[in-house]
């Protein structure tokens, strides 16, 4: 069949075209697209600076209907409403068994290289050329196939926009607070960067019970989102020293700095925010090809620990059910920090408004069908 997807044919190179997608095999279901994310990886990739490159559609954050599965599929049917999950672990590895599904190994041969379970892909422009599902998922295209494992089934009550983002802005900032850092009640905590992952922090945060929630970014706009999400002060760092306004705020720095961004610039000031034997969880990934000089003080003089948290250290199947019912309970703000919508076509001036600092999350919104 045919579908409209983002296409990257080459790093920085970016076409929204129709291709070839083929039927689902045994153990996978075709997707109905009514959502996707766009996430900062996504612009990454496109301007390959990412460890998936080209060529591939993009899309690792969505949510959609159901419409057609495989043979030995179990967990989902037709007419099931959907998020797609782009960490879908084997659960048998000894990552899994240790409890650290987001670190399976079956991850190498699927979701970073671009492939279905088969090591094949079901997706091919009308030129001859091969492309690679992004992240598994792909979901910036009308319709897409998915292993069984990616797919959750979803409440009917919830946005597919909500679904779609917490896939991974959402599950990656909360979970970086929740499960990998595991902040403690009434610990202090600053965040860097207010876009989907950071405000996700900063809803984390809150969750933890921490107190005060800091959060640093350069654009007022992100800012006052933050302070409606649960941020009690806020920073804009283009006007103020954040080092010397963070500690004037907690005295001997921060218990936890969350680092949404992932720059050299960022983690390191990540660690000048924390106090002697404060942590820094560190959940953006600026480029994959940047080297992070780290100076080796804070880390050894002042105990300070900085730990990498990779998709909120999710157990996927259990996590993103349970934030789903975080939102349904009014307990997470998901849909408040979708500030733009976009159609498929418009993709490229989401990437451009993303990269002015424009909004906090967009998302693309596919046409509805009968």
């Amino acid at each position: 069949m045919k579908t409209l997807a983002a296409v990257v044919r080459r790093p920085g190179e970016l076409t929204i075209e129709e291709i070839t997608l083929d039927p689902p095999q045994a153990g996978e279901v075709l997707v109905r697209m009514l959502a996707a994310g766009v996430c900062h990886s996504d612009l990454h990739t496109y301007l390959g600076e990412l460890r998936v490159m080209p060529p591939l559609v993009l899309g690792h954050e969505g949510a959609g209907i159901v419409e057609e599965v495989g043979s030995e599929v179990t967990r989902v049917a037709p007419g099931d409403y959907v998020m797609i999950n782009w960490l879908p672990a084997d659960g048998t590895c000894r990552a899994c068994l240790r409890g650290d599904q987001h670190l399976c190994e079956r991850l190498q041969e699927t979701t970073f290289a671009g492939m279905l379970l088969d090591g094949t892909t079901r997706l091919h422009t009308d030129d001859g050329v091969d492309l690679k599902h992004y992240l598994t998922a792909s979901t910036m295209s009308t319709r897409m196939v998915y292993m069984e494992d990616a797919v959750i089934p979803m409440p009917t009550d919830v946005p597919a926009e909500v679904v779609a983002i917490t896939g991974c802005a959402v599950a990656t900032g909360i979970g970086t607070v929740v499960n990998s850092v595991r902040a403690e009640p009434g610990s202090s905590a600053a965040v860097i960067g207010c876009g989907g992952i950071g405000l996700s922090m900063i809803q984390g945060s809150k969750l933890s019970g921490c107190h005060p929630i800091i959060a640093l970014d350069l654009v007022d706009g992100r800012l006052e989102i933050a302070g409606q999400l649960g941020a009690t002060h806020t920073i804009n760092s283009a006007r103020v020293e954040a080092t010397g306004a963070v500690h004037d705020l907690t005295g001997p720095g921060a218990d936890y700095a969350f680092d949404s961004v992932g720059s050299e610039v960022t983690i390191n000031q990540a660690l000048e925010l924390i106090r002697p034997g404060g942590t820094v969880g560190v959940a953006g990934l600026h480029s994959a090809r940047a080297e992070v000089a780290i100076p080796a003080g804070p880390l050894v003089l002042q105990a300070k620990t900085l730990r990498g948290a990779f998709g909120g250290s999710l157990k996927p199947r259990q996590d993103l059910p349970r934030l789903i019912e975080l939102f349904r309970a009014g307990l997470l703000q998901t849909d408040q920090m979708i500030t733009h919508r976009y159609r498929l076509e418009e993709l490229r001036q989401a990437f451009a408004d993303m990269q002015a600092g424009r909004g906090a999350k967009s998302v693309i919104v596919f046409d509805q069908e009968e």
